[in-house]
């Protein structure tokens, strides 16, 4: 149990360790690939005990992963690999990380007991509010933060994660965990915690990352008074949502944005349809692998003339995660990743033990990590490692508290 709060916490502040120093950048990876090891030894002896470990979610997605596996990896059997077979496998790892982390974690946190966490992880979602705030307010008087850009007319910081992006996603899966407690233990929201957060989301400045917030602030308004949720809320907050980023995404998507990230999707498209159905291959367009190894499809494209996309200065090659998806799986990879969506949100929710309202904030981090994929790479990045530790976490949370419910109600 304290291992994985170790490794959960490390995970969580990944970023700001990574731009303190570049040598802690593997953080994320050296983790998952612990958590593939050690499931991998309790399965071996889970099984050799007879028992039970894998059940129809885990055998589903196994076999998903497989297919998208195999749609990955053909056209470099067949069109002749620009990038080597190490460095397509990283890709397809970076891909699918997050199915690793899940099934991975489920199989080594089956019993674990979290409660006497909770305490703990208050005082530190706590404790990274009110240090970030205190430093804002100083900030205005005292510049000690470089802005990292200008968002609504004012400036925005990255609170020394690197990006503000990462920093977002920090005080929204805090914000969440601080929720989640109050719901298992049946206490009054944190709504002066709420405001705090929703502040520091305003000052990192990414829009899609303030609006899925307010969604998630009016929600939790309406909590006290409902027991399950209409559907047309959801289509009410959805719009909300839309309406709010709808500026942001025109101007990243829209057919005369010159910028990486529009340039990249738009390209990824002609790419599925040129290599249809399958898409140019692991490594061949808006993955890592095709920035250390320069492909030449940002020349046959005549893309590499964008600023952040050329050989020389190849630093927004991986800025959208959909044109990677697009560019190197193809429509068939495209429709496989989506289903393994659908699957873990699914998973997620049975998993866990409540009411919907429980439910819907354990799988709200994961929930978040899909609605950013249009704008940014989170689901590839090392702080998806942090949402699905902070999923796992709270699922075996909510087993734990519902089980002495169910012992306390047998007495």
């Amino acid at each position: 149990m304290m291992m994985f709060m170790i490794l959960f916490l490390l995970a969580i502040f990944s970023s700001l360790l990574e731009s303190m120093s570049p040598a802690l950048s593997y953080i994320t990876e050296i983790i998952v690939f612990g958590f593939i090891v050690a499931a991998a030894i309790k399965l071996l002896f889970l099984e050799k005990g007879q028992v039970k470990s894998l059940d129809v979610w885990a055998i589903v997605t196994l076999l998903l992963c497989s297919l998208f596996g195999l749609i990955a990896f053909i056209p470099n059997l067949f069109n002749g690999a620009h990038n080597t077979i190490l460095m397509q496998v990283y890709t397809f790892f970076g891909m699918t990380k997050f199915l690793l982390m899940f099934y991975c974690g489920r199989i080594l946190l089956k019993n674990t007991k979290f409660k006497s966490t909770i305490l703990w992880m208050k005082r530190i979602a706590w404790s990274f509010s009110l240090v970030c705030s205190a430093a804002y307010v100083l900030n205005l008087v005292f510049p000690i933060m470089t802005g990292f850009d200008i968002r609504f007319g004012m400036s925005t910081y990255a609170y020394g994660f690197g990006h503000p992006a990462p920093f977002s996603m920090v005080v929204l899966l805090f914000t969440v965990l601080m929720v989640f407690f109050s719901l298992i233990q049946k206490t009054r929201l944190p709504y002066v915690y709420l405001l705090l957060n929703l502040g520091l989301v305003f000052t990192a400045g990414r829009s899609t990352a303030i609006g899925i917030y307010v969604c998630l602030f009016l929600l939790l308004l309406l909590f006290p008074y409902i027991k399950r949720l209409p559907a047309y809320v959801y289509v009410l907050l959805g719009g909300f949502l839309t309406w709010f980023s709808w500026e942001r995404i025109a101007d990243q998507f829209g057919a005369g944005n010159m910028e990486a990230r529009g340039v990249l999707l738009r390209t990824s498209v002609e790419i599925a349809e040129k290599h249809a159905p399958f898409g140019a291959g692991l490594g061949m367009f808006g993955s890592n692998a095709s920035r250390l190894h320069y492909s030449p499809l940002y020349w046959e494209y005549q893309i590499s003339r964008v600023w952040g996309l050329s050989s020389i200065n190849p630093s927004f090659i991986t800025d959208s995660y959909w044109a990677m998806i697009i560019g190197e799986t193809g429509l068939l990879g495209v429709i496989i990743l989506i289903v393994l969506f659908i699957v873990t949100v699914f998973a997620i929710i049975r998993s866990t033990s409540g009411d919907f309202k429980i439910k819907l904030m354990v799988v709200f981090p994961f929930l978040y990590a899909l609605c950013t994929s249009p704008v940014d790479t989170l689901l590839v990045s090392g702080s998806i490692v942090s949402v699905m530790m902070a999923v796992l976490y709270m699922m075996s949370l909510s087993k734990e508290v519902a089980n002495e419910d169910d012992f306390e109600e047998g007495i």
